[in-house]
């Protein structure tokens, strides 16, 4: 009797259990944000309204696609409302750690890592924090044209470069934006005139390298 008493508890927490998960599940569902598309313009970075929870992070049974999408939604509304001088902040902080978090569940988010770089290039633009999180993004998402504007201006205007492997992963980005992608030529240009001294050094020679007729496009 005892171990049948027993073997009932059991069964009814353990319902209790999967009843209370599927409940926090539904709620998660509701408000689950859709995921943003990543902004394509690096010098007006317009991330979605309105706030994300973040109670998902602190459980992490949940879909990892909604807390990754939460990160990467509370980041850019990081970064779009970012002022000089406060990179340090308690909502830098707190943003980085988040999207570091959503990327332990979902290491091939390209997204996030780009998001990723931009939070460390404003936190530390010497660190090895942006140079790794901007590699990562080219070997998870080598060809995606969505990312080319932003990851590019990323990389020419903080001092990544100084890394030659992923000076050289950039240079296949301008390549492919100069002889298959003409329409992001703009994109090209507009990164040059943001760019640090060393970024537009960079990039003189790479377009010079790929497209000398245009490269005098750079210097107008």
């Amino acid at each position: 009797m005892k171990s049948v008493m027993n073997a009932r508890i059991c069964l009814v927490a353990l319902g209790l259990a999967l009843g209370s998960y599927g409940l926090a599940s539904a709620a998660a569902e509701l408000s689950g944000a859709p995921r943003p598309a990543f902004p394509t313009d690096p010098a007006k970075m317009v991330a979605p309204a309105g706030d994300v929870s973040d109670w998902l992070e602190t459980i992490p049974l949940f879909r990892s696609d909604l807390a990754s999408n939460h990160a990467l939604i509370a980041a850019l509304q990081t970064i779009q409302r970012g002022k000089p001088g406060d990179a340090s902040s308690a909502d830098n902080l707190h943003a980085r750690s988040r999207v570091k978090q959503a990327l332990s569940a979902t290491p091939y988010d390209a997204d996030l890592w780009l998001a990723l770089a931009l939070l460390e290039s404003r936190y530390d633009p010497r660190g090895p924090g942006v140079i790794e999180a901007l590699k990562t993004t080219y070997f998870t998402a080598p060809n995606d044209a969505r990312l080319m504007p932003v990851r590019l201006d990323t990389a020419t205007l903080s001092d990544a470069l100084i890394d030659p492997d992923l000076a050289e992963l950039v240079r296949g980005d301008v390549r492919l934006m100069l002889t298959r992608r003409v329409e992001m030529k703009a994109a090209v240009l507009q990164a040059y005139r943001r760019a640090s001294k060393q970024g537009k050094e960079f990039l003189e020679q790479a377009v010079k390298a790929i497209d000398p007729a245009w490269a005098t496009t750079l210097r107008r």
